[in-house]
Formats: C-alpha cells, sequence, structure tokens
C-alpha cells in the first residue's frame, strides 16, 4: 500500500505592509479584507511574485520585502512577506481592489478579515512584523 503525503495546491504570496504600527488592508468586490496577496506563477521566485502583487494590485514599490517564512493555511502555501512604508505613501487601486486602508495591529479582528486572513493572524504574525531587531530574522526562519 502506497502512502500519499499532503502536498498544498497552491503557492501565494502574502505580504505584510506595515506603518506607524499599521498594516494594510485590502478589499476586493463584496469581500470581507485581507492582506495583500497574489498567487505565484509557474517557475516565479516568491519575492518576485510579492513585489508584482504590491504594483499591479495598489501600486505600491516597495524598496525592501523581508522574507517571514512560509506558513500552510488550508491547502495554500503562503510564503509570508514584510515592509515598511513612510507616512504619507500613496496607494492606487488597481487590479481588482475596491478599497484599502490602513489598521493598527490591536484593532485587528478575526471578524473583520477573510477567513485566510484570519487564519494567518491567529498565527501571531503581527509579533513577526513589528519587530525591528535581529532576532526577527531568526525567529522568522523557525517558522519554514
Amino acid at each position: 500500500m502506497s502512502v500519499i503525503k499532503h502536498r498544498p495546491s497552491r503557492a501565494k504570496v502574502t505580504i505584510m505592509c506595515s506603518r506607524n504600527d499599521q498594516v494594510l488592508l485590502v478589499r476586493r468586490k463584496g469581500a470581507k479584507w485581507k492582506f495583500p496577496s497574489g498567487l505565484l506563477a509557474t517557475g516565479e521566485a516568491p519575492i518576485v511574485a510579492a513585489a508584482r502583487e504590491l504594483w499591479k494590485a495598489l501600486s505600491l514599490h516597495c524598496s525592501r520585502l523581508n522574507a517571514v517564512g512560509t506558513l500552510e493555511v488550508g491547502r495554500v502555501l503562503h510564503h509570508i512577506f514584510t515592509t515598511d512604508f513612510a507616512d504619507g505613501c500613496s496607494v492606487s487601486l488597481g487590479r481588482g481592489i475596491v478599497e484599502c486602508k490602513w489598521v493598527g495591529w490591536e484593532d485587528l479582528s478575526s471578524a473583520m478579515l477573510k477567513p485566510t486572513a484570519a487564519a494567518l493572524l491567529s498565527r501571531d504574525l503581527s509579533a513577526l512584523v513589528r519587530r525591528n531587531d535581529p532576532a526577527a530574522s531568526e525567529l522568522a526562519s523557525d517558522t519554514n
């Protein structure tokens, strides 16, 4: 008898965009809030997909994307990235995004988020995103 191992059916990038202890949330028509994200194209590097998604969905160009790690939620493997933006950065909606907003980490609740985003939030990613010390990268590598 052969054993079939569970494998994620898709891979996505999810980007936690921070600004002054706030995180950026986006929303598509008729949907709940989520973190900026997108599917990886075949053979595409996760960091390239993260930069592409930020540009196409929000016209945001970031100078630094930090890989936090990977998490599996359901059958989707999320490559998690963080990036920081300065006050007054300009966001332009694109590619199906109807609204975006900056929310304080303490104001985030699972009830306001799509189930996948809520599942990511339940993993306490805010602790990884909000740390600015060298131990953050060490902690992030433990999530792989």
